[in-house]
C-alpha cells in the first residue's frame, strides 16, 4: 500500500529498456530485462547519480508499467538503502531483503563479494526508494569504518534509523522531477547522499557492551525470521527457540522491524501468497491457508488492505 504522501511527480517520464540499461552500468555488470520487449517499462521519476568517485544514488518514484524482472552482478560494497513505500520484492545471492509497503524501511547490506542481484515487481505497482552504494575504495577513507566492515559478513544486514530530516530530503529528491537537473538539485542530491551515508553507517559505529550483546540478539532474530524458520511458529514458541522473553522479541522486533513481530510475520505471510498466487496458480483458498487465514474473507480484506487489490485480481494479473 502507497504512502497518501507518495505521488508520481507531475507529467512523469516514460522509461524504456534502453533508458535503464544506460542507469545500471553505474551499479553493476552483466544488466538483463525481463519484460515485455520495445515498449516503455517504467513511469516516473528514476536516476542513477554519480555523487564522487565511489558513491552512487539511485532514486526511483516508478510505477511498473508491465510485469518485470531485473538482474545484474554487484560489485562488493556497501548498500544503505532507504524504501519509503511501494511493493517490490529485492534479492542479493537470492536473499530477500525485508522491505515494508507501509512505511520506510532502512538497510545497510554488505557486499563482502561480487552478488546476483534480482529485482521483481508486477504490473501497476509503485516503487518510492533510494539506494546509496558505497565502494570498498571509498569506506577506506575512514579507517574505522574499515576496521568495522572485517566483523560484518558476506550479506550481513543491519536495519538503521532514518531521521525526520532525512526522510523530508528523500521525500523532496523524489517528488523532484528528473528534469529540473539544475546545480541547485545537485547540491541537495549530494547533501541527501551524505546524510545517508552518515546516518547508515552510524549502527556500525556503535562500541559499547549493551549495543554488542543487543545486536547478536537481533542478528538472532534476524536471520531466524527472515530464513522462515518462524513463518509458522507462534511468539512463544520462537522466544523458546531463541532463549529469550516474549517482551525481549518484541522490543527487538520493534527496532528491527518498526513493528511488533506477530504483525511482520503476518506480512511476511501475505507476501508469500501473494507471490504464489502470481506465480504457482494456487487457488485463492490455498493462498489464503499459506498466508495463515482460515476465512478466506478475513484473508481477501487483509490482502486488499496491503496490497490495495483482491487475491482474484492478483491472480488474474499472472494470467
Amino acid at each position: 500500500m502507497i504512502s497518501s504522501h507518495f505521488t508520481l511527480p507531475p507529467r512523469p517520464e516514460a522509461l524504456g529498456h534502453d533508458a535503464l540499461r544506460h542507469h545500471a552500468i553505474h551499479l553493476g555488470r552483466d544488466y538483463r530485462i525481463d519484460s515485455v520487449p520495445g515498449e516503455p517499462l517504467l513511469d516516473g521519476n528514476f536516476g542513477v547519480d554519480v555523487i564522487e568517485e565511489g558513491l552512487v544514488l539511485r532514486h526511483a518514484a516508478i510505477r511498473n508499467r508491465h510485469r518485470m524482472s531485473n538482474h545484474a552482478e554487484m560489485m562488493p560494497g556497501l548498500k544503505l538503502i532507504l524504501f519509503m513505500a511501494g511493493t517490490v520484492d529485492v534479492r542479493f545471492d537470492g536473499r530477500p531483503m525485508p522491505l515494508a509497503s507501509e512505511r520506510p524501511t532502512a538497510l545497510l547490506v554488505h557486499l563482502r563479494e561480487a552478488a546476483t542481484f534480482e529485482r521483481h515487481a508486477l504490473a501497476g505497482t509503485h516503487e518510492f526508494s533510494l539506494t546509496l552504494t558505497l565502494s570498498p575504495a571509498w569506506l577506506q577513507t575512514s579507517s574505522e569504518t574499515a576496521r568495522l566492515l572485517d566483523d560484518l559478513p558476506h550479506l550481513g544486514l543491519r536495519q538503521w534509523q532514518p531521521s525526520a530530516g532525512l526522510l523530508t530530503l528523500a521525500r523532496t529528491q523524489l517528488s523532484t522531477p528528473r528534469a529540473a537537473d539544475d546545480f541547485s538539485t545537485r547540491l541537495r542530491r549530494e547533501g541527501l547522499a551524505l546524510t545517508m551515508a552518515g546516518e547508515g553507517l552510524a549502527p556500525l559505529l556503535r562500541t559499547s557492551d549493551r549495543d554488542s550483546r543487543e545486536t547478536r540478539q537481533q542478528r538472532r532474530l534476524w536471520d531466524f525470521i527472515e530464513g522462515g524458520s518462524g513463518d509458522t511458529k507462534t511468539l512463544t514458541e520462537i522466544a523458546g527457540h531463541l532463549n529469550m522473553s516474549v517482551s525481549t522479541l518484541q522490543r527487538l522486533s520493534q527496532q528491527r522491524y518498526g513493528m511488533p513481530l506477530q504483525r511482520h510475520l503476518r506480512q511476511r505471510r501475505l507476501d508469500a501468497a501473494n507471490r504464489a498466487l502470481q506465480d504457482s496458480h494456487v487457488s485463492v483458498s490455498e493462498a489464503a491457508e499459506l498466508a495463515g487465514y482460515n476465512d478466506a474473507t478475513n484473508f481477501a480484506t487483509a490482502f486488499r488492505r496491503t496490497f490495495g487489490i483482491t487475491p482474484r485480481q492478483a491472480r488474474e494479473r499472472q494470467r
